[in-house]
């Protein structure tokens, strides 16, 4: 193990969710692990959190289907441990490199806000993600998503923790969300049944709203962002917070002319 701090602080987030604060040395040696693995691992196209255009254009790629589904997987970070990335390196750097990034990009993580401990992947530290986008790649859940996302009938989109599934076919797409919630609890990644959604014509996901050839912000989340935009004194900000919604649904955007006056 490393001698020196891993992280400076550490809170929790949500109950059983912490984040940790990592060192300055731990975030320049996670930044290099992260180029590392970057650079011998091939980012699939459809992992839109390691790729421009974020969550928005990972619900896009779906708004031409018909059909839609969510799966959220509880604790994903948590789920990487120690022995799960060092598998998963090992065929590209060989164990003994492995095995040390694994130890450079785990902390030890109180389990469900108890006292039992595990070394996990942390959330905060800056390889985090790239990491464990690459354990669930290499899963038997991302094996059958990397299936299923060169089967032109379905569209598959990844964001860190969220999948979203979508075809024209319901039954199809019924068959390929109830599997890949099997795989995903044979792989360990278990599934959040409160933030799933079975196949519909109609998902939420990112305070967002995705049905056929149309994207909408939900009408709660649009009016904390029109409040956000009201009592900002910051030019930045207001154009941020437009440009956002702009980004996700042209028409709600049109909702935040005040006074006649709009940031453009």
């Amino acid at each position: 193990m490393p001698s020196y701090p891993r992280w400076s602080s550490r809170f929790e987030l949500k109950p059983g969710s912490w984040v940790y604060v990592p060192t300055k040395e731990t975030s320049e040696e996670g930044r290099l692990i992260k180029d590392k693995v970057e650079n011998f691992w091939k980012v699939p196209k459809y992992y839109y959190h390691l790729k421009s255009g974020g969550h928005v254009a990972a619900l896009r790629s779906h708004a031409h289907h018909k059909f839609f589904a969510r799966l959220d997987i509880k604790n994903f970070f948590s789920s990487v441990g120690k022995s799960r990335i060092t598998r998963s390196l090992k065929g590209y750097v060989g164990y003994p490199k492995a095995r040390d990034i694994a130890e450079k990009s785990t902390v030890t993580h109180p389990n469900n806000g108890g006292e039992s401990f595990a070394n996990v992947l942390p959330f905060g530290f800056v390889q985090s993600p790239v990491i464990a986008s690459l354990c669930l790649s290499k899963s038997a859940l991302g094996r059958f998503l990397s299936e299923v996302y060169k089967d032109k009938r379905f569209s598959v989109s990844v964001y860190m923790d969220d999948i979203i599934l979508s075809s024209d076919d319901a039954d199809r797409l019924r068959y390929v969300y109830d599997e890949a919630r099997r795989l995903a609890e044979r792989s360990r990644f278990p599934i959040n049944d409160r933030k799933s959604e079975p196949p519909s014509g109609k998902i939420t996901a990112f305070n967002i709203e995705l049905s056929s050839n149309s994207l909408e912000i939900t009408r709660e989340r649009l009016g904390e962002l029109m409040e956000e935009y009201d009592n900002s004194n910051s030019k930045d900000q207001k154009e941020g917070i437009l440009g956002y919604v702009r980004s996700v649904n042209e028409r709600q955007a049109m909702l935040f002319f005040a006074s006649g006056d709009l940031v453009v």
